[in-house]
């Protein structure tokens, strides 16, 4: 099969954090990954039309360009505005099916589920978000109570995708037919709210803090909102297409045209996208301790 490499440009470029762009060549299916090197490549990047040093960080409004030339594969650019950050979301929270016990190694357990009310204000404009979440403990640095293989912590997991329907927004009569669903996948728009409010639902089903007796760290969740730039939520959109759609499946079984890999490199090949992040934070250390004050005598 003929081919032909161009540059290949990928950056994910977060506010307040240093620009970072992997250049590459594209490669046919049969190739090994070692052939997509390029060594003689000029990476540029511009920010509101002037060329910055290593040292830039890009705000929120920044006009970015990323622009790549190679004598032997030519050239690959993408430019982009960095999106606005929304104001920090609210949230309101609770817990169920809360369980709580001290192991005879005298280790207390609690496991539960949570629920959170997530509110979020969409400002005027077209805009795309990301949802994500972390979870864990702040402990005293002298602290040798945490181990390695994960028996002491706190965490929540298990999110439950289908209680928030905008998470499956991006999926078509079809394709819910055909069973697709929105597992993993938290990319949204605000086309259902645009410049009004709108409250995410969210539930975790495997929450668990387990401390030996007497410890109890602070036990903090971040909810985060990131306003992210068009390529990234078409970028996303187009993987679940690819792994999870009913298209992909047709094109697969030789029923229907292959779906074309999403791209805003000029040269056809790479994603360059940008976020902006948002952050809720509730605390779960008031809720433990009294979970296990009023369980373990």
């Amino acid at each position: 099969m003929p081919h032909t490499p161009v540059l290949c440009v990928n950056s994910l470029i977060t506010t307040g954090e240093p620009v970072e762009a992997v250049v590459s060549k594209s490669r046919l299916y049969t190739d090994t990954s070692d052939k997509t090197e390029v060594k003689d490549a000029d990476l540029r990047i511009y920010a509101n039309g002037v060329l910055q040093l290593d040292s830039y960080i890009p705000k929120e409004g920044d006009n970015i360009r990323i622009v790549a030339e190679s004598p032997t594969l030519g050239r690959g650019e993408a430019d982009l505005s960095m999106p606005m950050s929304i104001k920090a979301p609210t949230a309101t929270w609770e817990t169920y099916d809360v369980s709580c016990w001290k192991s005879d190694n005298d280790v207390v357990s609690v496991q539960f589920k949570l629920k959170v009310a997530l509110r979020i204000e969409d400002p005027d404009g077209e805009n795309y978000y990301k949802f994500s979440f972390n979870s864990g403990t702040q402990t005293n640095e002298n602290s040798d109570n945490l181990d390695a293989s994960g028996n002491y912590g706190f965490e929540i997991n298990s999110l439950v995708y289908k209680m928030e329907p905008i998470f499956s927004e991006h999926i078509g009569i079809f394709e819910s037919i055909m069973g697709g669903d929105a597992d993993g996948f938290t990319f949204f728009s605000d086309r259902q709210f645009s410049g009004k409010s709108y409250t995410l639902n969210l539930q975790f089903d495997n929450c668990w803090f387990r401390y030996p007796t007497g410890e109890i760290p602070e036990c903090k969740v971040n909810l985060i909102i990131n306003s992210v730039s068009p390529s990234y939520y078409n970028w996303a959109n187009y993987v679940w297409q690819r792994d999870n759609g009913t298209l992909s499946d047709l094109s697969d079984y030789g029923l229907g045209d292959p779906i074309w890999g999403y791209s805003n490199v000029s040269s056809g090949a790479g994603v360059v996208a940008a976020q902006s992040k948002s952050v809720c934070m509730i605390d779960l250390t008031d809720f433990i301790l009294k979970t296990i004050n009023e369980t373990i005598k």
